[in-house]
């Protein structure tokens, strides 16, 4: 009888983690970090390319400790998952005034796909303009992360999490409902 080998942790602090144990951790968190990229993206390409990022910067710059991979890929993923949503806002803009440009100042009408990416859009701006521990705790628990993941993969206290997603949903409504309040008269 043989007993399967688990990954062993990385045996020098800083050091890149061996084939066996990027491969294990590959085939545990793929899904769940993809999934939970996918939620900042909309795109299931843009996510996985992303998620893959993540496992780049695990190989090439891994962290001083080994102890919690799977926390430190959710955070590198989260933030590339905020640069993603900032650079994407930052294209949108461009892109929307080029085009009212090129239509002479008119936009046509809205139509239920296009009134669905608007709202995909507030919502990850709204994201953006929270501080970066706040919209990863939505993205993270929206994604259907449990508490205690949550709180492994952000270094935080798994007691205080409940209390940290409420206000970051506070925070979200504070900036989420006026934009769509100003939307809905006509202003912004």
């Amino acid at each position: 009888m043989t007993i399967p080998r688990k990954p062993q942790p990385l045996a020098e602090a800083g050091s890149p983690p061996g084939p066996a144990d990027l491969e294990a951790l590959f085939h545990q968190q793929w899904g769940r970090l993809v999934a939970a990229l996918y939620h900042f993206t909309g795109d299931p390409a843009e996510a996985e390319d992303l998620a893959l990022e993540a496992f780049v910067q695990l190989w090439q710059r891994p962290p001083a400790h080994s102890a919690n991979l799977g926390g430190w890929l959710y955070r590198v993923a989260t933030r590339l998952g905020l640069n993603h949503l900032r650079a994407a806002a930052r294209r949108d803009r461009y892109e929307l005034e080029a085009g009212r440009e090129a239509l002479g100042g008119s936009t046509p009408g809205p139509e239920s796909e296009t009134a669905r990416r608007l709202e995909q859009a507030r919502v990850r701006a709204a994201l953006t303009r929270l501080d970066d521990r706040q919209a990863r705790l939505l993205l993270m628990r929206y994604a259907g992360f449990s508490y205690q993941e949550i709180a492994a993969a952000l270094e935080l206290n798994p007691a205080s999490i409940g209390t940290l997603l409420a206000r970051a949903e506070q925070a979200f409504s504070a900036i989420y409902l006026p934009e769509t309040a100003g939307d809905a008269d006509g202003h912004q």
